[in-house]
């Protein structure tokens, strides 16, 4: 390969790389200006890889703050059940069926009954759903690989995937 066409070749990536950032680029100003300074294209793919490690560690960051306020949320969903249970036992203890205040009014009333599921085998299949088929995918795939034709289903190419792996 001459280096007439590696240079060529270096400058279409550079050209189409600042092109696509270009376009994903939010705020992203910074990182536009770094890939336009950049003369070399692996250096400007360097620039582009260090800002999706700086993504992933925001997202990172979001994510383990979601599971810190998810695990809030189902503490203080359970207070919250907690209280109206030990209002609603309070209230049926006093033999107390109505309380009305400013904001709110308490009221006990018989619920409905619910039904209660002792042992699912017992139950006759005219109370059963019929479940639509599921496809699966794993079996096809296994089965093409393995030299099986199978109407309507093929494997692709797979393709080209960027690997990157972390120092």
């Amino acid at each position: 390969m001459s280096e007439q066409y590696k240079l060529s070749r270096g400058v279409e990536a550079a050209m189409t790389l600042k092109a696509s950032m270009g376009e994903l680029a939010e705020d992203d100003q910074l990182l536009a200006d770094m890939i336009n300074g950049e003369t070399d294209i692996h250096e400007a793919i360097t620039a582009v890889v260090t800002s999706m490690d700086e993504d992933q560690i925001l997202l990172d960051g979001i994510v383990a703050r979601e599971v810190e306020l998810d695990a809030r949320k189902h503490r203080i969903k359970n207070r919250i059940a907690a209280k109206r249970t030990a209002v609603e036992q309070a209230m049926s203890i006093a033999e107390i069926k109505k309380i009305e205040a400013a904001t709110f009014t308490l009221s006990l009333k018989r619920k409905p009954e619910g039904l209660v599921i002792e042992d699912e085998a017992e139950i006759p299949a005219a109370f059963w759903k019929a479940q639509d088929p599921k496809l699966d995918k794993a079996a096809i795939k296994g089965a093409l690989k393995d030299g099986n034709a199978v109407p309507g289903a093929s494997l692709d190419n797979g393709g080209i995937a960027l690997q990157i792996r972390r120092k």
